[in-house]
């Protein structure tokens, strides 16, 4: 069995947590591939590495001074290095970025990316295992996309060669061999994209929590840990915002059917939720709820609507054009509702509702602009009259109006739309009665 573990910057901030982790490799044998993050935040008021580098590379482009913030930097991996007595010349390392940086011959993916691979450098001094550059396995094409076919065949010569690696995060590499950053939490796509390449049995994400909630802990009092949840089911969650790791992340090993399991570095005792592509039977009715506020609902009146062909098509046309997502198209026979993020149209409004109006030529457009969603998402809502009974039947006993619903073609989520105002009571009542009851 292989198990590649993945450590974010939260479990990576300093010298104890580096203890933790090696704690965590040592008790499974199976771990025998990791990828970290760079070193993030010791307390709140800290720093991420990745923050101070982006700033040291805005500062050096416009010659503001920067010798604060890299002292920081030298500090912080100085300080692991010997507070865990290891062997690597790190100064050697650092002192050849600021002269790159003194130069201004660095790019900011080189320069950004020094902080996972600074921090993978030092913890594969900490574990025994090799050190494999991300720029020698994680390939790209020119066009930005990922080589898999490339990335395969790296990464198994460099696991068949060495048995026990270590890989920074979040870059990878073009044919050129100029470094490539990924966006903001890549370092879980690197662990996917290996994950897939290295045909893994487990994907083990290490973060600073034992899972996936079932509701958000900002409104629910202690909310349930999901033990287990579908692929599917996660993409719903984590669109509404149940965000936990980067979304990209998911797909390269849904795809080949790997699981992935969640844990928490400060807690390895826990189980963590385990994503994979089986349904499993559940305690409740419901896998968990998640919600966004601000949204618009633009509701669009045409009559003999349903006996024009292409109205939906054109209608679609002109968001496309505005580069505007929509959420949700709830219909009528002679009305449309069109379901926006508000800040997606917070300087085009006026601009986008005479369009509409001109172009569909329609008799009516109501904007409404307080709302909010609430997704409740379960693989046991299919066919489940009582559930969706009792969703509606809560709602109404607290006085909150549904002025959207939404059910999924595969019945795997029921989105419902309520007042901003009524968004965290609606949240906490449906909590209570569908999953505490």
């Amino acid at each position: 069995m292989i198990k590649l573990a993945k450590f974010g910057g939260s479990s990576l901030s300093h010298e104890a947590q580096f203890r933790k982790v090696k704690k965590i490799i040592e008790s499974d044998a199976a771990r025998t591939v990791v990828v970290v993050s760079a070193l993030g935040k010791r307390v709140p008021s800290d720093n991420k590495i990745t923050d101070l580098l982006y700033i040291l590379h805005a500062h050096m482009q416009h010659d503001v001074e920067y010798e604060t913030i890299w002292q920081t930097i030298y500090q912080r991996f100085v300080e692991v290095r010997d507070a865990l007595q290891l062997n690597v010349p790190i100064e050697k390392e650092l002192e050849k970025i600021i002269q790159m940086v003194a130069a201004k011959k660095v790019s900011v993916d080189y320069l950004v990316s020094r902080g996972e691979y600074l921090t993978a450098l030092l913890m594969s001094d900490y574990l025994g295992y090799r050190f494999v550059d991300a720029k020698d396995i994680i390939a790209f094409h020119y066009n930005g996309k990922f080589d898999t076919e490339r990335i395969a065949l790296q990464a198994n010569a460099a696991y068949k060669k060495y048995g026990k690696i270590v890989v920074p995060g979040f870059y990878g590499a073009y044919p050129s061999g100029d470094i490539k950053l990924m966006s903001r939490g890549g370092s879980d796509i690197t662990g996917s994209i290996l994950a897939r390449a290295l045909r893994v049995d487990v994907y083990e994400n290490w973060t600073d929590v034992s899972g996936i909630l079932m509701g958000d802990p900002r409104i629910i009092d202690n909310p349930e840990t999901i033990t287990e949840i579908t692929y599917r089911e996660l993409r719903e969650l984590s669109y509404m915002g149940a965000n936990v790791l980067h979304e990209a992340a998911i797909r390269p090993i849904q795809e080949v059917k790997i699981p992935l399991n969640i844990r928490n570095t400060n807690a390895p005792a826990d189980p963590g939720t385990t994503i994979s592509s089986d349904e499993k039977c559940t305690t409740y009715d419901i896998t968990g709820i998640a919600g966004k506020k601000n949204f618009i609902s633009l509701i669009l009146y045409k009559s003999q609507m349903s006996d024009e062909v292409g109205f939906l098509s054109r209608t679609m046309q002109i968001f496309e054009r505005h580069e505007i997502s929509i959420e949700h198209v709830p219909t009528g026979i002679d009305n449309v509702g069109i379901v926006i993020s508000k800040h997606s149209v917070e300087n085009n409004l006026y601009e986008l509702l005479d369009e509409l109006k001109s172009e569909l030529e329609l008799d009516e457009v109501e904007v409404v602009d307080d709302l909010a969603l609430i997704a409740i998402v379960g693989g046991n809502m299919r066919g489940n009259i009582q559930l969706t009974g009792k969703i509606f039947m809560t709602l109404s006993q607290i006085g909150v109006n549904a002025s959207i619903i939404s059910k999924s073609a595969q019945e795997l989520n029921l989105i419902v739309g309520v007042k901003n105002t009524e968004y965290e009571k609606a949240v906490r009542s449906l909590y209570e009665e569908l999953v505490r009851k």
